[in-house]
């Protein structure tokens, strides 16, 4: 997994969107984090959990 999507993750889990993820979003979370390489979906995905949850997400 690149240091990128592993910064993104750390993010969300760092931030009060943790505290909105849906039960699918988790998964998508868990399953990219325990993966060493991540595929082009699974990176739209991480990107679009991004997008929904900006607003609690501090930079």
């Amino acid at each position: 997994m690149s240091i990128n999507s592993k910064e993104k993750i750390n993010k969300i889990l760092q931030s009060d969107a943790v505290n909105y993820l849906e039960t699918s979003e988790r998964l998508i979370l868990k399953n990219i984090s325990e993966k060493d390489e991540i595929s082009e979906l699974e990176v739209n995905n991480l990107d679009e959990i991004l997008q929904k949850y900006k607003k609690f997400i501090k930079n």
